[in-house]
């Protein structure tokens, strides 16, 4: 957050909001992200700052950045390399092995926890 507010006060910004979120670039349910495309598609944002690609969505940020210059918005990265690299590598692999298991056994069941229990040991201890 501040390497946002530092750039916020370099470039002479004015008003601004900080949209965080908690949880992996991979899912697109998060509220921030939503807030992001809203503002977007509603034309009430002329810029996006973001502190790295991968925080804002994992893949598909280029067509995303298309995507937002066509609405007339502005994407300004700070940083192409994400600090922990292989943390957030690893968050995401649970993150696809969460999803697929859901589908195949339900969020609710024994299996859906067994499985994604074990993929995050395995992650965890290589």
């Amino acid at each position: 957050m501040r390497i946002l507010e530092e750039w916020a006060k370099q470039n002479n910004v004015g008003k601004y909001e900080v949209i965080t979120d908690i949880g992996s670039g991979l899912r697109e349910d998060r509220r921030g992200y939503r807030r992001i495309l809203k503002l977007a598609t509603e034309k009430k944002v002329s810029k996006i700052v973001v502190e790295y690609p991968g925080r804002l969505t994992r893949f598909g940020f280029d067509t995303l950045v298309k995507l937002f210059r066509a609405l007339g918005v502005e994407v300004v990265t700070l940083s192409h390399e994400d600090k922990d690299l292989k943390e957030e590598l690893l968050e995401d692999l649970i993150t696809i092995i969460s999803h697929f298991a859901r589908k195949l056994y339900g969020r609710g069941s024994s299996k859906y926890r067994e499985v994604v229990e074990g993929a995050r040991k395995l992650i965890e201890n290589s």
